[in-house]
């Protein structure tokens, strides 16, 4: 395990921020959590959180957590606060057998999981598409298998075919994945090298819908790291004097990385 996971998994709290970095705020501040707590971040940064902004984060990170994240979630015993009380433990499976469809509930490890990891287009402000208007571009779709095998399950079952759905959330995951990018360069104290604001804070907040303009997956070969649950790593681009942060979520499979812009460096940190 490298020294960045230890750090967002095994429960590092950071130094009391003092205000919302989001907005700037000094009254009744939360801890915020770097990585979402639902995929067993623990890393903490304190007095960081304004209760506005809480709610606004929290929510796009339940979109994701509770909705097409939730079953891996189980089946990975990721941490929960509510310890999955509430969680489905069966997941409905359609298969075809014979020329029909049928239907069974199966118990969650048992279930051939395709997580769905949206392939968004490069960040708009290194490409300048000019098509782009707003939101963020899917371009295609990674799955990513949990579980049993679907062919193999189909073949105990005798079926032709098993029907396995799951809905990416690509806005709601964009958000978050810049959310935990940006949290995480606070922690580390580098946006003390960009200039102004982070240009990806009205997307976390609802403020502007430009998050495709940050936000991008990154070209490059998919590799796995069986120690790594997720991986957070800071880019100084000199070329075009950019500070990029890069997410990987489930590292340990053959999960796509994602580039989040936060900001243009300063002068004499772009050099």
């Amino acid at each position: 395990m490298d020294e960045v996971t230890k750090k967002i998994l095994n429960g590092t709290s950071y130094s009391p921020v003092g205000r919302c970095i989001y907005c700037g705020a000094t009254g009744k501040l939360e801890k915020e959590h770097i990585l979402p707590f639902g995929l067993s971040g623990t890393a903490t940064l304190p007095k960081s959180s304004c209760r506005a902004c809480a709610a606004i984060t929290g929510t796009f990170e339940r979109i994701v957590l509770r909705g097409p994240f939730l079953a891996v979630r189980v089946y990975r015993d990721l941490k929960s606060r509510t310890k999955y009380e509430k969680a489905v433990k069966t997941i409905p499976l359609s298969y075809i057998r014979d020329g029909k469809e049928h239907t069974i509930a199966l118990d969650i490890d048992k279930y051939p999981m395709l997580l769905h990891f949206p392939i968004f287009a490069p960040p708009v402000y290194l490409t300048g598409n000019p098509e782009y208007t707003s939101g963020i571009i899917l371009s295609g779709i990674a799955s990513v298998l949990f579980g049993p095998r679907p062919e193999d399950f189909a073949k105990s079952l005798g079926a032709s075919e098993v029907q396995v759905a799951s809905d990416s959330q690509p806005v709601a995951f964009a958000r978050m994945i810049a959310k935990i990018a940006y949290a995480f360069a606070i922690a580390e104290g580098v946006m003390d090298d960009v200039e102004g604001d982070s240009f990806v804070l009205p997307s976390i907040l609802g403020k502007a819908d430009d998050i495709g303009r940050w936000v991008g997956t990154l070209a490059k070969p998919i590799q796995t790291y069986v120690d790594q649950l997720h991986q957070i790593v800071i880019h100084y681009e000199k070329e075009n004097g950019l500070l990029i942060t890069e997410v990987r979520l489930f590292a340990d499979s053959e999960t796509p990385s994602y580039g989040v812009i936060l900001g243009k460096l300063k002068s004499e940190n772009a050099e």
